[in-house]
């Protein structure tokens, strides 16, 4: 009976109207800029990027959602990542954001409420500094979009209830960290995109709820590897 009530009150605790209330919104905006930038590497990244950590509903949960990079792309191919690319000349990070969302997954910039923007976080190349840009995706519907068939092989999305399941947790080690796995949605979610999961997770949802729990079960490298055919 008390896992009935547990699960229930997680599901209430999770809901649209709680974690997407005008409150709940502030005090994320307001734990983002808290938030330490996240630099493996060090040295001086040449290049500077932009991505968007898209906020959604579907299915009448709170979600994140993802795109699985095409396995023809030079880099990164066929790995989870957020929309994103390299912010043009004259580009602020957001219109980089918002840009690369109508590109890769075709969502119009006018259908995203942006939130605010996290601080940068060093790629894994030690080359390209990214800027993540929190945005809600308004009347959010996955049957609308339009992924970019060169760039994207898969659009998904994973809900709260998913990242505040530790049973869904480990970590690969880089350098002494632990890189955040997050496992239970379609594909897994690691790298720099487990990072800025969890970076925004750890702001967005409250303590009780988010207590993670890496250390859980430590990966390889090849084990998170897309297969080679």
């Amino acid at each position: 009976m008390k896992s009935v009530h547990k699960v229930i009150k997680l599901s209430m605790s999770l809901a649209p109207e709680i974690l997407l209330s005008s409150a709940a919104r502030e005090r994320c905006i307001s734990n983002i800029s808290e938030l330490p930038s996240f630099n493996v590497r060090g040295g001086n990244p040449k290049h500077t990027a932009s991505v968007l950590v898209p906020v959604c509903v579907d299915n009448s949960e709170v979600c994140l959602l993802y795109t699985l990079r095409s396995s023809n792309l030079s880099s990164h191919s066929g790995q989870v990542s957020f929309p994103g690319g390299k912010i043009d000349k004259d580009e602020t990070v957001y219109d980089a954001a918002l840009r690369e969302a109508e590109e890769e997954i075709g969502v119009p910039a006018k259908d995203i409420n942006i939130w605010t923007k996290m601080n940068q976080v060093q790629g894994r190349d030690g080359n390209m500094l990214i800027t993540p840009v929190v945005g809600e995706i308004m009347n959010f519907d996955m049957k609308k979009l339009t992924p970019n068939e060169g760039e994207v092989a898969d659009i998904f999305t994973i809900p709260m209830k998913v990242f505040c399941d530790t049973n869904n947790h480990g970590c690969y080690k880089y350098n002494n960290y632990a890189i955040p796995v997050y496992n239970g949605g379609k594909h897994t979610v690691w790298g720099i995109t487990g990072i800025i999961t969890h970076m925004f997770l750890n702001s967005f949802l409250p303590k009780e709820l988010y207590c993670p729990d890496f250390l859980k079960k430590e990966y390889k490298l090849h084990e998170l590897l897309p297969a080679k055919l």
